[in-house]
């Protein structure tokens, strides 16, 4: 684990409130900065003070590191964050974090890839996905993303464009309040059912859960109950929001 500093390279507004953030890690870092699709890093504040975020994009581009950042008004860490990464031109990172990751050259033939994302969890699951499609895997890949309605499907078109060009990749976006987006013509309900509606098995099958603690125990639950055993799951939740022993 290092820390660097970046260059802020821009930050793009994505929808109401998540942004999209790019930082360049300097020449002499890159190949000092070694991490796994998955993991994410923290955002180190002058004051002292750090914020976790996902790597959204995929080791491959190498100097190159892409953020999605939802900014929380009654946050007064969400606040600073975004005011440094907006005011300034470098930021100070450490990184690599996080168990929950993986690579391309440790998958089985038959492996099928399930990944579950809510919100912005959409942004560890895009760099997963990314560095499978860059290293030409030829494993079923299935992407749910949820959120509570369409305009929180922020990249939309990235996933529906892998779907388009891979014929692994099957991709479902699930609205949950689909009252709140009255145009909205694709699954609705919350994203446990949706997924499980699909599958007919979890032979074989890796899921990769990237949500809030609430949403990842929902989707735990429901798929033991359907004959997933639990470490076919990977998420940082059980890392840092654990379930206390029985």
């Amino acid at each position: 684990m290092k820390k660097l500093n970046c260059d802020i390279t821009s930050v793009e507004v994505l929808n109401r409130d998540v942004y999209l953030v790019r930082l360049r890690l300097p020449a002499t870092a890159s190949l000092a900065l070694e991490f796994q699709a998955g993991q994410y890093l923290d955002i180190c504040l002058p004051n002292g003070r750090n914020a976790s975020f996902s790597i959204a994009s995929a080791p491959e581009l190498e100097r190159m590191l892409e953020l999605h950042i939802r900014l929380l008004p009654d946050s007064e860490m969400s606040c600073a964050v975004m005011a440094h990464l907006q005011q300034e031109k470098t930021v100070e990172i450490e990184a690599p974090k996080g168990a929950c990751c993986l690579h391309a050259t440790t998958l089985g033939k038959d492996d099928r890839l399930v990944f579950a994302a809510a919100s912005t969890g959409f942004s560890q699951i895009k760099s997963m996905v990314e560095h499978l499609l860059a290293r030409q895997v030829k494993n079923q890949i299935r992407i749910y993303w949820g959120a509570r309605d369409a305009a929180d499907l922020y990249q939309l078109a990235l996933p529906e464009q892998w779907a388009r060009e891979y014929p692994n990749v099957h991709f479902v976006p699930v609205v949950s309040e689909p009252e709140l987006s009255p145009d909205w013509v694709g699954r609705t309900g919350l994203l446990p059912q949706a997924m499980l509606e699909d599958m007919d098995h979890f032979a074989d099958t890796q899921v990769y859960a990237s949500g809030s603690p609430a949403m990842v125990y929902a989707l735990l639950d429901a798929c033991e109950q359907h004959g997933m055993h639990a470490d076919q799951l990977h998420s940082d939740v059980f890392a840092y929001a654990p379930r206390p022993v029985k």
